[in-house]
Formats: C-alpha cells, sequence, structure tokens
C-alpha cells in the first residue's frame, strides 16, 4: 500500500509521477506480473471461489471463461476487445449509425489539448478496462491532471494483471469521443446482453454508479433473474438487486445487434446505450469481471456455464 503523501505526488504532480512510476510497475509486476499464465489464472481463480478451477473438465462460467484465456485464440479477438480498432468491427457488422460519434485519437498522453475538444466528452485508453474519464464542462478540469492519468493508464498493461489473450501486445490508444448526456447531464444506462454462441441469455443493467451501485439482470423478455452476479466483500455482495428497470422501448433492436456482432463467439458480453430513441455501441468483453465475479445462488455459475459450448 503506498503511503498517502507518496500517492499525492504520484497522481498530483507530474515530477512524482516520473520519480515513482518504476517503483509502481516494480510492485505490480512482483505482485505476478512475472507468472506464467497458466499460474497466475489459477491462482487468481482459486482465492476467488476457494476451489481449484478444473483445467480438464471446466463447467461452471467462470471456470470456462478462465479455460478460454488459456486455450481460445480466434483472431477477431483482438480486434473486437480493441475500444478504438473495434470501430471498423462495428462498422462492417452493423453500420456506422450505431458508432459513438469519435472526435479524435492521441498516440501520447502530452498531446491532449482541451482547448481543441468540446466542452462534453469522453477519453478512454483502447487496451485497458473501465479506464474512462468523462468530461462533462471542460472549464472546470485541470488539463494536467488529465495529462498525469492517462500517462498512467497508458503505460497499465491489462494482459500481466487479467491473463486476457486479446490484451497480449495490444498498442495503445487514446480515444476522445462525444459524451452522451440528457439535458440535466445525466449519461445514459448501459445495458450488457451476454451472448453465448450468438444467442442472449442475460442483460445485466448496472444502476446509480456514482451513488448506491446496484445491478439486476433480465431474461431476454425482461423478467428479472433469480440471481446476482458480482464481486463481493467477504460474503458481502458489492452489487445486489436494486429498484425495478423499466423495459428499454430499443430492446428488440439491442437484442439483434447484440446477437449480430456476438455471431461466431462461444462467449461475448455486447454493450449497449439506449440514448434519444437510438441504439449506440460501447464496448465487447470476453471475459465478464475477468471471470473472477461470484453468482448467488452458486448453481446459477453452472446453470450458465451450461450455455457456453468451449470449441474443441
Amino acid at each position: 500500500m503506498m503511503k498517502p503523501w507518496l500517492k499525492h505526488l504520484y497522481q498530483e504532480t507530474d515530477w512524482g509521477f516520473h520519480l515513482l512510476y518504476p517503483f509502481v510497475w516494480l510492485r505490480e509486476y512482483m505482485q505476478g506480473g512475472w507468472t506464467p499464465d497458466r499460474h497466475h489464472i489459477e491462482r487468481a481463480f482459486e482465492s476467488t471461489f476457494g476451489y481449484p478451477l478444473n483445467w480438464d473438465e471446466p463447467r461452471t462460467l467462470n471456470e470456462k471463461m478462465n479455460w478460454m484465456k488459456l486455450h481460445y485464440r480466434d483472431p477477431r479477438q483482438r480486434i473486437a476487445a480493441d475500444k478504438y480498432a473495434v470501430r471498423d468491427f462495428v462498422r462492417d457488422v452493423i453500420g456506422e449509425e450505431y458508432l459513438i460519434p469519435l472526435i479524435r485519437t492521441y498516440q501520447r498522453a502530452h498531446d491532449i489539448r482541451l482547448a481543441e475538444l468540446p466542452d462534453a466528452f469522453i477519453l478512454k485508453v483502447n487496451h485497458g478496462s473501465g479506464q474512462n474519464y468523462l468530461v462533462r464542462n471542460k472549464q472546470q478540469e485541470d488539463e494536467r491532471k488529465i495529462r498525469r492519468q492517462f500517462r498512467e493508464w497508458m503505460r497499465t498493461n491489462h494482459y500481466a494483471a487479467s491473463r486476457e489473450w486479446p490484451y497480449k501486445g495490444m498498442r495503445p490508444v487514446i480515444v476522445a469521443e462525444e459524451l452522451l448526456v440528457d439535458a440535466e447531464g445525466n449519461i445514459p444506462e448501459d445495458y450488457k446482453l451476454h451472448c453465448f454462441g450468438g444467442t442472449i441469455e442475460t442483460i445485466q443493467v448496472d444502476l446509480d454508479r456514482e451513488t448506491a451501485h446496484r445491478r439486476n439482470f433480465y431474461d431476454s423478455d425482461w423478467n428479472l433473474q433469480p440471481f446476482i452476479w458480482t464481486e463481493w466483500e467477504g460474503e458481502r455482495p458489492l452489487w445486489p438487486n436494486g429498484r425495478a428497470v423499466e423495459r428499454p422501448g430499443k430492446l428488440e433492436e439491442m437484442i439483434r445487434v447484440a446477437e449480430a456482432l456476438s455471431a461466431g463467439f462461444p462467449y461475448v458480453r455486447v454493450d449497449l446505450f439506449q440514448f434519444k430513441d437510438r441504439v449506440y455501441f460501447g464496448e465487447l468483453t470476453f471475459y465478464h469481471g475477468s471471470g473472477l465475479e461470484r453468482f448467488d445462488p452458486s448453481e446459477y455459475d453452472r446453470i450458465l456455464g451450461d450455455k457456453l459450448k468451449l470449441p474443441e
């Protein structure tokens, strides 16, 4: 754990970042970046679920996702997992109209200039997970702080942390896109459609992320499902069920889009937005929660695992 004053220097000053980054990298490397893929995956799995991963006969959904990290190789994954390159994949499969408008890209964090960006936008890295920076009003932002954040994110190796093969060797890029916000400044809810062999099995909705994060799962007819699938703190789920969510008006279109994008993949999560009566693409994820989120009741790990047909 980094001491608070060192963390402040690292995150809030340019010189502190450059001085401390080698030590941060070394710490992360010693915490597991050097270990062989199989050992790293086994250790993370058993630490989460309390039992060893069955490599020879994986049965649960989480076992199978971790099995695929080591054994499943589809070249399309390298494009689909890249949050910039995937735009061409989406354009070819379902059309340009589903893409959030692109503003520009950057090869280096140093090149970010607020003056050349609109008042509201989102910045993200193509090679990471959850590394998104939302700007609702650039007049209230510190350009140097944004650059420092992206210097750190650009140097993050998501493959080393997760052993998710599509990220291995991915060249980092910073992507700036339009920010989808309503008149009150709220971003639209995203719908995560879990697809197995091109068929929707469950739809995830995350609620109130900035206040009291909750998560619901629905079937394709919009019936609430009798399980939670979440990270945990001990025996406490971080994201239990929340308030009821109204059936989205564009549900049928979202299902068509997700099934088209997921065709040919044993499993992929397709993230979509409904905004101003339109559907927009978010991202594709091949290992939800890195295959390390637990179900309650636990039997749903096996029930959904039966839906995932592993390749020969």
